[in-house]
């Protein structure tokens, strides 16, 4: 059942978390972007609104770190992703590795 706080009508309350922390918590009522960089995770909020889903928005997240932190990010590193299916509604580990050759 969904929680009715978050409903679109309903104020956002402040609820502490239950351990020590120095990070405060974040709601959100559609989506939610993160990343190290304000203009990678801008890149996702933009896909996300012009009616994109999470994969779409990650993937722009990415391309825009490749530029915006080159050092930290690069086409072909490791991915590791939860992937949710609303169709069956399971969870399954979406691991990437690259082949490294000897």
């Amino acid at each position: 059942m969904a929680d009715p706080s978050m409903s679109s009508s309903a104020p956002f309350v402040e609820q502490p978390v239950p351990y020590a922390s120095r990070r405060s918590a974040v709601y959100a009522r559609k989506y939610m972007v993160a990343s190290s960089q304000p203009l990678a995770t801008h890149a996702g909020v933009r896909i996300l609104e012009q009616g994109g889903n999470a994969a779409d928005a990650a993937v722009a997240v990415a391309a825009a770190l490749n530029v915006t932190e080159p050092g930290s990010c690069g086409v072909g590193g490791d991915m590791f992703c939860l992937f949710y299916s609303a169709k069956d509604g399971t969870v399954r580990p979406l691991p990437y590795l690259p082949r490294v050759r000897p």
